[in-house]
């Protein structure tokens, strides 16, 4: 009887490629050979949920339509983020009246649901409503991509923070096991983030709570979760209720160290003649530290444990003070006092939204009309510029948003 050798492991792995993807002359064999060693690490992290607890039937289907990475994620991981907004442009959308606005509609229209959480968790409502406004505008905008798919993309390809993104990943199908969140409804952002308040999935399953008391956390169309969630995650981080985040100081001939982590108690700062720009008294008591977001020149504020709880949200400087801006808008606030250095201030929506009208009225194409300047609309002032032989800097500020009106 003959004997037969047995096939090597490139061809057995070449076979097995072929069964998991159809023949496609598209699809190169090392394309095949990727996309199973990523097919086998989205299997490997539904297992992991199912060893943290998650129904394996429904660990397994969330993953069903996960057979190859996003190139679209892929992109979008690989582009850098803003790092060089100024802060005035970025407050001046953050802030701005229409924000102000549709928080004072959100705190009437949830109020007595806020005042509870309020009183159970000692956090300021109308904070809770400022990191609502921030992260999704009231609701408005709470992504599209699919979260499975994304962490997949993220978490199981070379990336940087594989290790990460996979252990969310994992975190994200025990979330949809878990019935918390519909198959068809679990998108949000491409890095994962999801729900009215965007939550990464490991805070969620650490953080989210059943707000409206029907027994599911559903931050994604459910207002209520996600607004206790928020309120939860803020406690959680350190909040301390009746505390003042802090305020917008005067600035003083101070050229000592400062920072948001390097505080002192409110004494220190009187003994340096520090001044509100409300007017109002300085606190009795509590430790403050000393940010400047535009530098020596531009307004100052003092900030303490409460900024740092919402810093830990995002972050961010410029983040943690939108919010704690919007919430004291919301509460009937002027906004900010000082001036910053520049002659050139930032846009808010409704400006933007101004010039995405008069763009689209004289036969730009500049995509929707929403307050966002893309790049369709970036385009389109260029073009607006050259058409009437107008110098451009490329900068989209007050001096040119009043152009636009003077040559529309």
């Amino acid at each position: 009887m003959a004997k037969f050798s047995k096939p090597n492991f490139k061809i057995k792995l070449f076979i097995f490629t072929l069964c998991i993807f159809p023949i496609n002359t598209k699809i190169s064999y090392a394309q095949n050979i990727e996309n199973s060693a990523f097919k086998k690490c989205v299997i490997n992290a539904a297992h992991s949920a199912i060893a943290k607890g998650a129904n394996s039937e429904k660990a397994m289907f969330a993953i069903k339509d996960i057979y190859a990475p996003n190139d679209e994620i892929i992109a979008l991981s690989k582009v850098q983020p803003e790092t060089n907004m100024k802060i005035w442009d970025y407050l001046a959308f953050a802030i701005d009246d229409e924000r102000a606005s549709d928080g004072i509609n959100a705190i009437n229209q949830y109020n007595v649901f806020l005042n509870d959480l309020e009183n159970k968790t000692g956090v300021d409502k109308a904070t809770i409503i400022g990191v609502w406004g921030m992260e999704t505008n009231y609701g408005n905008i709470v992504g599209k991509r699919n979260i499975i798919d994304a962490l997949s993309t993220l978490g199981c390809t070379k990336n940087r923070r594989a290790k990460y993104f996979k252990s969310e990943l994992i975190a994200a199908i025990k979330i949809e096991a878990s019935g918390h969140v519909p198959h068809d409804k679990f998108v949000g952002s491409w890095a994962g983030a999801f729900g009215q308040t965007q939550f990464m999935p490991s805070s969620f399953l650490r953080l989210a709570m059943d707000g409206n008391n029907d027994g599911i956390k559903n931050i994604i169309e459910e207002p209520k979760d996600a607004l206790a969630s928020t309120a939860n995650f803020l406690a959680k981080s350190g909040w301390i209720s009746g505390q003042e985040w802090g305020f917008e100081i005067i600035p003083q001939n101070y050229k000592s160290p400062s920072s948001r982590t390097y505080k002192k108690p409110i004494s220190y700062w009187k003994s340096h003649n520090f001044m509100r720009a409300d007017g109002k008294e300085l606190p009795q008591y509590g430790n403050f530290g000393l940010v400047k977001p535009a530098g020596q020149n531009g307004p100052w504020f003092l900030v303490g444990k409460n900024f740092d709880a919402v810093y830990s949200y995002n972050p961010a400087i410029s983040y943690a003070l939108a919010v704690n801006l919007i919430s004291d808008r919301i509460k009937g606030s002027k906004g900010i006092y000082g001036q910053w250095p520049t002659d050139d201030l930032g846009l808010s929506r409704a400006q933007k939204r101004e010039i995405q009208i008069i763009l689209s009225k004289n036969g730009y194409d500049i995509g929707p009309i929403d307050g966002i300047i893309g790049k369709k609309a970036i385009q389109a002032i260029e073009q607006f510029f050259k058409d009437r032989n107008l110098d451009y800097n490329g900068r989209i500020g007050t001096k040119t948003y009043i152009i636009i009106l003077k040559y529309s």
